[in-house]
């Protein structure tokens, strides 16, 4: 295993809030699931871009991994179980793809970034699949499944970025051990 990387607090977390007072300001006008769609979108993006720009390649691949997981699993799902749409649109609701993509990334954050990022990921996948319900796409099931496929695909992929440091310093007659964890 390499290097692991923490991405460290910037002013690109000023982007992921803005993103997601963007998403609620835009969700209570236009009452549309555009917002969501973007949404779900735009947190692997950027967890991926947070990756790259910290050069924490080895992060950039697990979240690949993890969110291609959670697509699989997703449309196994949503293919096997075959559940109505509250809106009766058709039955492929369960469960949600919006949210399971969005926790993914929320996670991912969480692992590699703390929770400086992990919170404001974990706040815009809420409102992604909190959204969903209201748009009548997903029962609360659905995006409650979604949410659980995410962040376990995620936590199995994901090495968290703390670093454990060992040293120790021998005598003669006794040796000093240090153990230490960064989280």
């Amino acid at each position: 295993m390499g290097t692991m990387k923490t991405l460290n607090p910037s002013p690109f977390l000023g982007v992921l809030s803005a993103l997601l007072l963007s998403f609620s300001s835009h969700c209570s006008l236009a009452g549309s699931g555009s917002a969501s769609d973007a949404v779900a979108v735009a947190l692997p993006v950027f967890a991926a871009g947070m990756s790259l720009y910290h050069d924490d390649r080895e992060g950039f691949w697990q979240l690949v991994k993890s969110e291609a997981a959670t697509l699989a699993v997703t449309e196994v799902l949503k293919v096997t179980v075959r559940e109505t749409r509250p809106n009766g649109q058709d039955n492929r609701s369960f469960p949600s793809r919006h949210a399971s993509v969005a926790f993914s990334a929320a996670h991912f954050l969480q692992a590699r970034g703390g929770w400086q990022y992990g919170v404001p990921a974990y706040l815009a996948a809420t409102a992604v699949a909190a959204d969903r319900v209201h748009l009548r796409e997903h029962h609360a099931k659905d995006v409650v499944a979604g949410a659980l496929v995410g962040i376990a695909s995620s936590y199995y992929f994901t090495d968290k970025a703390y670093r454990v440091n060992v040293g120790y310093l021998p005598s003669e007659r006794s040796v000093l051990a240090e153990l230490a964890m960064k989280w």
